[in-house]
This record gives C-alpha cells, structure tokens and sequence, in this order.
C-alpha cells in the first residue's frame, strides 16, 4: 500500500493486542456490500494493519448505520468475538430527538419487524416484531429538541430510531423515521463502551464526546 492508512490516530479511541475500537464518522458504512467497498471501515481497518503488518483478523463486535457516528467495536481474534458475544459490551448513545421529551426517565419495551414492502425500515410490531428494549434518560431541552442519553439492551436494526419514533420523538434529521426526504445525517452518537477486557476481566470504559456536526444543532 502507498501512503498512510485513512485511518487516522484520531479515529482510533483503544487498540492493544485483542481489541480496536475505532470513532466511525458519519456517512460511514461499517462493512462493504455488493454496490459500495473500498471506502467502508472494515477497508480502512484492513490498510491500517496492512500498513502497520498486523497479522489478525477483523471480526465485528458491535455495528453502526451509516449515519450514526460513534465507537465501533472489533475483535482482533475469532475467540474474543465470541468470548464477547458472550457477554455483551454496555452500549451507551447520545441523541437529540425532535420535540421536548416530557418524562425524564423511561423505558421502552416494543418488538421490532421489517416494514413490509421494505428491505431498510423498521416498525413496530406487536405480531411479528422480535423483542426490543431501550432506556432513556433526559440531559436537557435545546430550543424544539431534546438531548437524551439512552442504553440499548438488545440490538436490533434501527432500534433507537424506531422506537423513538415511536413515542413520537424521532432523531432530529432522521428523514426515515421522521420528516420524510433524502438519508441525511441523524442526530445519533454512539459515546460510550463499557466492558470487561477479554483478557484479565479488568473494566475497560471508552467514551467518545457528541462530534461538531451534532453540537451545532443544540447551540
């Protein structure tokens, strides 16, 4: 490869010798597909261990849309994916939703399908949905908008956008679940991963803060 890997020191928020976390902007997908590779995180992870003759593997831990920026969790070996799969990683998002969330705490429990017709959307649904549950907390008003801090407990497609879309609070610029028109950025951050490290048990917590782009729209 010439040149330096796109990956860059400020992407990487934890790397040693079993796992890499990386901050994944937005816009980003994480793994290539038939119509799009070459530009996705999976191939900027492969040129960063290319570059640096890291002989080990990509194994996905946790995923993000495309639009959602934040920490992006991958194994380095087979056995800490699965030793992880085991014990799943505290997965912790920063949101601003549209509208003023009046309940400061809540939990929403509501099962998750494919929308029939679509191959992307999600709904909810009480018949064929598979089981989802989302916690929230409120950290304040902006204006028309709300900034909540929420904890996913399952890890189903779309979930934060589906189920704050259904209580009537979509992300702001969610153009899927919200006002319809174009995929734009959403305004959802993945900050926080807490865990134990594979290795020795000892907590590992990693925090990434709410990026420019996001902050513009509280401010």
């Amino acid at each position: 490869m010439n040149g330096a890997p796109r990956l860059t020191p400020g992407m990487i928020a934890f790397e040693d010798d079993y796992l890499l976390i990386i901050d994944k902007p937005a816009g980003m997908l994480v793994h290539p597909t038939v119509s799009e590779s070459g530009s996705t995180l999976y191939d900027y992870v492969q040129e960063y261990y290319n570059y640096r003759r890291t002989n080990c593997g990509i194994h996905p831990v946790s995923r993000l849309d495309r639009n959602t920026s934040g920490l992006v969790l991958f194994a380095k070996e087979p056995v800490v994916q699965f030793w992880l799969s085991q014990r799943q990683p505290v997965k912790e998002y920063l949101a601003i939703a549209a509208g003023r969330v009046q309940q400061l705490h809540g939990v929403i429990e509501a099962p998750i399908a494919r929308k029939e017709g679509s191959i992307i959307e999600r709904c909810v649904d009480y018949e064929r949905g598979k089981y989802a549950k989302t916690a929230y907390t409120v950290l304040g008003y902006y204006g028309a908008s709300t900034l909540l801090q929420i904890r996913l407990f399952t890890g189903r497609t779309h979930q934060i956008r589906v189920h704050l879309a259904h209580i009537g609070h979509p992300l702001v610029n969610d153009n899927l679940y919200g006002t319809p028109g174009p995929q734009a950025r959403h305004a959802l951050h993945a900050y926080r991963l807490a865990l134990l490290h594979p290795v020795g048990d000892t907590p590992l917590e990693i925090t990434r803060a709410l990026p420019q782009d996001l902050r513009k729209i509280l401010y």
